[in-house]
């Protein structure tokens, strides 16, 4: 089954509040050979205000959510054509389960969509995080981890990227 690896960048924390402002994909066979990949941004809502700090997170300028070729419908349309395309394949993020699978299902449930795309069947999905805190709590080895105060290995993407020589902007 191939794998579809995804992530979204949005207006804010809020699962239930914001909007996805922009997704990307890659989708690699079980060899990891890239098959097809995406990137996609859109305008802003119009009416939505979007969370300062999710602005800063993401480093999306008001320019970018102002003028973007694509609405927000449009590139939700886009965002489906491309996953029921990519199906059937394992939906893979980092922190997906907890934040990009509930922001797509609301997105495409507001938008009268199928809004369990990502793992109904034939889809199934998994989350990298939790991939990577099973492999840790197996051998501590597996990979280098910076160390929180309280003593705990630092779970973050771009901290695990940096400490294992992967490039992560």
């Amino acid at each position: 089954m191939n794998l579809a690896i995804w992530d979204i960048e949005s207006s804010s924390a809020s699962t239930s509040w914001g909007s996805i402002i922009e997704i990307g994909g890659i989708l690699v066979d079980k060899n990891f050979k890239e098959i097809d990949r995406f990137n996609l941004r859109c305008r802003l809502p119009e009416g939505e205000i979007p969370q300062a700090m999710a602005l800063i997170v993401n480093k999306t300028s008001v320019d970018l959510l102002t003028k973007g070729n694509l609405s927000h419908y449009q590139m939700l349309n886009e965002v489906e054509k491309i996953f029921k395309k990519w199906s059937p394949a394992i939906f893979l993020g980092w922190s997906n389960i907890g934040f990009d699978d509930e922001m797509i299902r609301n997105e495409f449930f507001r938008g009268i969509r199928y809004p369990y795309i990502t793992n109904a069947a034939p889809n199934k999905r998994h989350d990298g995080l939790n991939i990577a805190r099973g492999a840790y709590a197996v051998d501590s080895s597996v990979f280098k981890t910076e160390i929180n105060k309280k003593g705990n290995a630092v779970m973050k993407l771009e901290s695990l990227a940096r400490n294992n020589g992967f490039e992560s902007s």
